[in-house]
């Protein structure tokens, strides 16, 4: 894959200490990106990029996406040190599983801080770079953004969300020369230590199979920034999902709703 679009670009992963943000970090170092990479977690984060730091030039900030004063460090940093900033991927997310009966006000206030406004304030606060460098916002959905599931409710309200305030921002800044998409990730292959939230709060482990290596969704992710798409649906089982949904909304919920019931294998692998 040739990517002589990201030479000396200077971009900002959020979530990038593990999983495809990682992946993605990796790839843009390669392909001479200069990579500013964010996580919570302090220790890994600065393991993560000092491997790194080896292959290209290399930034770490750790803090929370879903705080305004970390999110705005993490942009402050890039810009300090890079002197820009062209491509901002919000790719930081935590997802849960739970019926909504059962989940707790702790953890829908993690879910929605974390994916809702820890994309809205890394947003904030880099757009006007973004715009003086006429760069890219892309945002890390799910197919879960593309039509509700059980046991997923606020996870799918958050995911949902982004692809709205995607298209308002497009009509904001697309006429200022940025690019703005909306990346619908299908199942990739997780981490052995990473985990999913349950509806007390939990961790506890993913539930879905992997379609894609986290490389293959690097890959295919910052294509789509080099080609600067409105959207990438990803994994076969993602764009049948979203094919279906599209052709009959109510059939794909009776499906889902039959395949809940009688507990078929193939309901976990399609919901």
């Amino acid at each position: 894959m040739t990517m002589k679009y990201f030479e000396n670009k200077v971009a900002l992963i959020t979530g990038s200490s593990r999983g495809t943000g990682l992946a993605m970090a990796r790839l843009l170092c390669e392909n001479g990106a200069k990579v500013v990479m964010t996580a919570r977690g302090e220790k890994r984060l600065e393991a993560e990029s000092k491997k790194l730091s080896q292959i290209g030039e290399v930034a770490a900030v750790a803090g929370d996406v879903g705080i305004w004063a970390d999110a705005q460090k993490m942009v402050d940093t890039a810009v300090e040190k890079f002197g820009r900033l062209d491509i901002l991927v919000n790719n930081a997310g935590v997802s849960m599983r739970g019926q909504f009966t059962d989940l707790t006000p702790d953890v829908c206030e993690r879910v929605v801080n974390t994916n809702l406004m820890g994309c809205i304030y890394p947003t904030k606060a880099a757009a006007d770079h973004i715009v003086a460098a006429k760069g890219n916002i892309v945002f890390i959905s799910s197919i879960a953004g593309i039509f509700g599931v059980p046991g997923a409710s606020i996870y799918c309200a958050t995911k949902g969300a982004l692809t709205q305030f995607c298209e308002s921002l497009r009509l904001e800044l697309k006429p200022k020369g940025v690019h703005l998409g909306v990346v619908y990730l299908g199942f990739t292959e997780h981490d052995p230590e990473k985990r999913i939230l349950a509806a007390d709060g939990a961790p506890i482990l993913p539930d879905r199979p992997a379609h894609h290596t986290q490389a293959q969704a690097a890959k295919l992710i910052l294509d789509m920034i080099q080609k600067r798409k409105k959207r990438l649906v990803m994994t076969p089982v993602g764009k049948f999902s979203r094919l279906a949904h599209r052709i009959s909304p109510d059939f794909v919920e009776q499906a889902i709703l039959w395949g809940q019931a009688l507990r078929l294998g193939a309901y976990k692998e399609f919901s």
